[in-house]
């Protein structure tokens, strides 16, 4: 089945799924009863039409997966999410009303597999409360709004909450934070039926009437936009900062910093996602360079790129309609064209850019004040055993009302803004509640997972219960100082960006996992393919020999890294061919090397590679 996307499609083609967002005009009419279904309390669940318009009012219908294998029933639970623009800030009366609906409506049932009450990070700076019933929605909802914030454009064919870099505004150069906020409000769906559905009573002391106007079937899927920041390094030099892996958006905007440490135009890349799909050729994909910008230009380029992808993305089948698809396809001179015609915006060329990354953990002093970064692993913010976080984090909230809170996209948290003389006094709040940046491997730190099971209607397996256990057993090899970090995503649609580390694994079956190695800078990593001979390697491992072959791959990098000092790199150096020669041989890994055919992974992955040297060909004609 070869990729072949219906780019603007014909309206009498359109899916199922275009064809419920325009009976509703946009989210703009009730003609589905939305608000009546979502009241009903004599069902569960809600009208399929119905669950589908509601991602966008930032509610998934969801099961217990754990309790459905062990019943056959599907016991109907919710998750909300709310977006949580460029990661903040958050203040302490907000955060203590989010403490309390999680306290009061993520329920404590023995499937959730962590301890519960729990507040959820994601990787887009979000916050998702799961385990929510049918019958607290509307409160969850009201009591949200009343915060301030809103579940509008959390889940959906919407722009998504626009990430940005928290702090990068207190480096004194370049805020992307205030940008990634202002962006989030000018592609905020219009509120009317929200508004209407939970009884909310909105009020917006800036109105900005100067909003992106969606078209009645919103975007072809989900759209998302990050902004890096700015960050000073120890050698008193600016650096773009890449915490929010800006490349993996479709839309992807980067500060160009100038030698005095300025910052007069932007970079846009354009077509980054890692979603795939494992019934057809699909493939995940970096962001790629179209040009420059002024910051005047900004949003009007913006703009012009949401408006082409609503125009020309593909309607009839949802595989198919990320913006990378109509970008690898079609082209960046054809992008950088149909962004003058839509916007008038003529692209300047394309610059060269080092991008650093920074986790943000730890104490860090800026502009005066002191920032704390908190490690949440995988983003759970619960009280466990060893560390009672989600306390710890209510307890500075309830006792330090200057304070300001950030979430990251590395599904942490900032505490922010905190005085000199403050500073000792929340040190001493860590330690009573047994939080210790210190206590964490290196390898810990630095990798991350996914919810996956038992929440997550589309992962195959366990994500972020499974990967603090894979941790403890390679820390127990004696792995935890490793320079290697895992990435681990439930499923292909890699929410978490898996394949962003030197070692990803990819939910491809209940308890299994697919290997993917090598990124380079322009590819995320892939799967172990031997191209010549048309077969997949470790593509379903068990989850009991996974540290096996992790193992095996960190033994291999530490013999090799004469080569690079970057585990990827090294990998990716040595090429496929190598690395399965070493695992066939390797005493841990050897029974494990039983290759398969998948002609549908294999065909995606050729595909991306042949679009991508003529797009990156494409990219040098028009670089500076």
């Amino acid at each position: 089945m070869p990729i072949q996307p219906a780019f603007k499609t014909d309206p009498r083609e359109y899916s199922e799924e275009e064809r419920v967002k325009i009976a509703t005009r946009g989210l703009r009419e009730d003609t589905l009863n939305i608000k009546q279904s979502i009241y009903d309390l004599s069902r569960d669940d809600l009208e399929k039409e119905v669950a589908l318009i509601s991602k966008s009012f930032g509610i998934y219908m969801e099961f217990h997966r754990d309790k459905a294998r062990a019943t056959q029933v599907k016991d109907w639970i919710y998750m909300i999410r709310v977006p949580i623009p460029g990661g903040g800030p958050i203040s302490p009366e907000q955060w203590r009303i989010i403490d309390d609906i999680a306290n009061r409506y993520t329920i404590s049932d023995a499937y959730t597999g962590y301890p519960t009450p729990s507040i959820k990070i994601t990787t887009r700076q979000a916050i998702q409360f799961h385990h929510v019933k049918k019958k607290d929605l509307a409160s969850a909802i009201r009591e949200i709004a009343e915060s301030g914030l809103l579940t509008l454009n959390g889940c959906g064919d919407n722009v998504r909450n626009t990430v940005g870099c928290p702090i990068s505004g207190y480096y004194g150069v370049f805020n992307s934070n205030e940008i990634a906020r202002r962006v989030s409000e000018y592609f905020r769906l219009p509120t009317e039926l929200y508004v209407q559905v939970f009884e909310i009573a909105l009020t917006e002391d800036n109105p900005i009437r100067d909003r992106f106007d969606y078209p009645e079937n919103l975007l072809p899927r989900k759209f998302k936009i990050g902004i890096a920041g700015v960050i000073r390094g120890e050698d008193g030099k600016y650096y773009a900062d890449d915490c929010i892996n800006v490349r993996t958006n479709d839309i992807g905007v980067v500060p160009l910093v100038s030698e005095n440490g300025g910052v007069e135009k932007f970079q846009i890349y354009v077509g980054g996602s890692m979603g795939e799909n494992n019934s057809y050729p699909t493939f995940s994909a970096l962001a790629l360079p179209i040009g420059t910008v002024s910051e005047g230009e900004l949003i009007k380029t913006l703009d012009a790129i949401v408006r082409i992808q609503a125009e020309w993305g593909d309607r009839k089948d949802r595989h198919w309609a990320r913006l990378k698809y109509l970008l690898y396809f079609q082209g960046i001179k054809w992008l950088r064209e149909k962004v003058r015609e839509y916007s008038g915006v003529e692209l300047g060329p394309v610059k060269p850019v080092r991008l650093v990354k920074d986790l943000h953990l730890g104490w860090k002093k800026l502009r005066g004040k002191w920032f704390l970064g908190v490690f949440v692993e995988n983003g759970r913010l619960i009280d466990g055993r060893n560390c009672r976080l989600k306390s710890m984090i209510r307890f500075i909230s309830d006792n330090f009302d200057n304070v300001k809170l950030f979430t990251t996209a590395n599904q942490h948290i900032i505490v922010g803004e905190i005085e000199e003389g403050q500073k000792e006094e929340i040190e001493k709040v860590t330690e009573e509640f047994n939080y210790r940046l210190e206590s964490y491997s290196s390898l810990r730190l630095h990798s991350t997972a996914c919810v996956g099971f038992p929440t997550c209607k589309l992962s195959f397996t366990d994500s972020e219960r499974y990967l603090p256990k894979l941790i403890d057993e390679l820390e127990r090899r004696g792995f935890g100082n490793s320079s290697v970090s895992i990435g681990l995503s439930g499923c292909v649609a890699q929410c978490s960006r898996p394949a962003l580390h030197p070692i990803a694994w990819i939910g491809s079956g209940y308890g299994l996992f697919m290997l993917k190695i090598g990124r380079d800078e322009n590819s995320p990593g892939e799967p172990l393919i031997d191209y010549d001979e048309g077969l997949i390697y470790l593509y379903q491992v068990p989850a009991s020999r996974v540290a096996d072959v992790t193992e095996a791959l960190i033994e291999l990098y530490e013999k090799n890294k004469d080569i690079s000092s970057d585990p990827s790199e090294v990998f990716r150096r040595l090429g496929n061919k190598k690395v399965i020669e070493w695992l066939r041989n390797h005493e841990k890994t050897k029974d494990l090397m039983k290759p398969q055919r998948f002609d549908r992974k294999i065909e995606g992955y050729k595909t991306f590679h042949e679009l991508l040297a003529k797009r990156l060909e494409e990219v040098r004609d028009i670089h500076e």
